[in-house]
């Protein structure tokens, strides 16, 4: 979970949130329903349906179990990164990947109606991804080109461990998600993409965020 310092640091975004609204939801990761929503609209539906579904398989009842909570869910995906699940004013929310520094939530990609990204490139993506669910929590926030073919293998296994269906639909589901056109270069001191939605790039978060991000990723 996140400290006192930057669960007030991620909630100053939002007019009147408390940071108490933050709740750990570790539990969702053992629900089918979860990965289902999470990679809804990710790569073809029948894929995800195959490598997902099942009885419990809604997900507007997963929505609304999380709204009428009234928390939103953090789920770590490694020490320094984790998955914020947001809900707002009617049908506002989504998913936020935010990169964890001394006292500092900082937010690196977003799934929502003005969603944003990558946040993460191959290195980093490798780096979190040490085990399948915590590759396939990272990966809606992962986007690079020159990714080595081996990324596709292992997130076509990661979807067979913990999802399950056949090997042809956990290959092409993977192929789907990981054909992204963006790049990653070094600028000085940071990492920056040219991703056309990417807000790490010069311009896109404050430079003294890039210095924070690119160096708590870059860490083993």
């Amino acid at each position: 979970m996140l400290t006192d310092e930057q669960a007030a640091d991620y909630v100053r975004r939002y007019d009147g949130v408390p940071a108490t609204i933050l709740t750990d939801g570790t539990d969702l990761v053992r629900r089918r329903v979860f990965w289902l929503a999470m990679f809804d609209g990710c790569a073809e539906s029948e894929l995800i349906a195959e490598l997902f579904g099942g009885e419990d398989d809604d997900i507007a009842a997963l929505d609304d179990e999380l709204r009428a909570a009234e928390r939103w869910p953090v789920i770590p995906i490694s020490d320094r990164f984790v998955q914020v699940i947001w809900h707002g004013h009617d049908f506002e929310g989504g998913d936020d990947y935010v990169v964890l520094t001394p006292g500092r939530a900082i937010s690196v990609a977003a799934r929502e109606g003005h969603g944003y990204g990558p946040g993460l490139s191959w290195a980093e993506f490798d780096r979190i991804g040490t085990t399948p669910e915590r590759l396939l929590l990272a990966l809606p926030a992962f986007g690079d080109a020159d990714a080595p073919p081996e990324a596709a293998e292992r997130v076509a296994a990661a979807f067979l461990a913990v999802g399950g269906g056949a090997s042809a639909a956990a290959s092409e589901a993977a192929r789907q998600i990981l054909d992204n056109p963006a790049r990653w270069s070094p600028d000085g001191d940071v990492l920056v993409c040219d991703g056309e939605y990417a807000v790490r790039k010069r311009g896109g978060l404050p430079d003294d965020d890039l210095r924070l991000v690119t160096a708590a990723l870059a860490a083993p």
